[in-house]
């Protein structure tokens, strides 16, 4: 198989444009002999003969234009291919701002981050914790590159990409009397005092709409605005609505479906008019599998 050298083809295609084996020396900044020892090679490699002289000037042959023509294509190639490492070197270097709800932050998501640095070692991640509203607010105005949330944004500069689904839980110590039921209702759980999500979540309204057709009042004690501090607020006797996906096994707390099943979509949210890098897009199919990992050990939907 013919493989001619990448530096005499330009040499070679430099003295097509200049037909002067001077002037080609002096643009390439080399030697003269140089010059025509490397399209000699180039006529030994392709056994062909590439120029001749007329009048102390070289012109191609019908091979050397033929060849000429080819080793163009070749060079653009080759500059296009160099073109490409030079933006994926690029793109593997630089800085990754996230923000993401508590509930996915303690768990999946520093998981994926793990993950991610080790592929992408020369990536700086900085990542931190907010609540929905503040995370959607912040990729609208292009402070943050990725966000984790718990819904949609309703934002029109937001790009929205739905992951899966987890679904409120109720959390409670091992012992408790409703220890024993596969799963939770409304009307299970009268005469327990309540630690509810933040008043102002969309879970937090839905659980209070399942409460009020049953007509019953819950009992509620606490509202948090992060259920990985559920497991820190139950004793017993109280139970707390939860995102499973917060709460570290532990082995006295027990988790408990609550039924009817609420769920709680999440989403990464992107500025609608940012083109993701691949370390970007990399970043968000890492988080997803990490999602999707942490749901299996509960059941829910992906």
């Amino acid at each position: 198989m013919i493989r001619p050298n990448l530096r005499h083809l330009d040499i070679f295609l430099s003295l097509c444009a200049s037909g002067s084996v001077t002037t080609t020396a002096r643009t390439l900044n080399l030697t003269q002999p140089a010059v025509s020892k490397a399209v000699s090679a180039l006529e030994d490699v392709v056994q062909l003969r590439l120029f001749e002289r007329r009048r102390n000037r070289l012109h191609l042959t019908a091979d050397g234009i033929r060849i000429r023509d080819e080793a163009e294509r070749l060079m653009n190639q080759v500059r296009f291919f160099s073109a490409e490492v030079e933006a994926l070197q690029k793109s593997r270097r630089g800085e990754i701002n996230i923000l993401s709800i508590p509930s996915l932050a303690a768990g999946a998501i520093a998981g994926a981050i793990g993950d991610f640095s080790v592929s992408y070692p020369e990536i700086n991640i900085r990542f931190g914790i907010g609540m929905s509203r503040q995370i959607s607010t912040m990729v609208a105005q292009n402070r943050i590159d990725v966000g984790f949330i718990h819904g949609t944004s309703g934002l029109p500069e937001v790009t929205e990409t739905f992951v899966a689904e987890s679904e409120v839980w109720c959390l409670m110590t091992d012992g408790h009397p409703l220890c024993g039921l596969p799963k939770i209702r409304a009307e299970d759980l009268m005469g327990f005092p309540l630690i509810g999500f933040d008043v102002e979540s969309p879970p937090s309204v839905q659980i209070r709409e399942v409460f009020a057709r049953a007509g019953l009042q819950p009992n509620v004690r606490a509202e948090i605005n992060a259920s990985l501090l559920a497991p820190h607020a139950v004793r017993d006797g109280t139970v707390a609505f939860v995102d499973p996906l917060s709460v570290p096994r532990s082995p006295n707390l027990v988790l408990k479906q609550f039924e009817p099943r609420i769920p709680l979509p999440i989403f990464i949210l992107t500025h609608r008019n940012k083109t993701l890098s691949l370390p970007m897009l990399a970043l968000c199919d890492t988080a997803r599998h990490s999602i999707f990992r942490s749901l299996k050990k509960y059941g829910s939907r992906q």
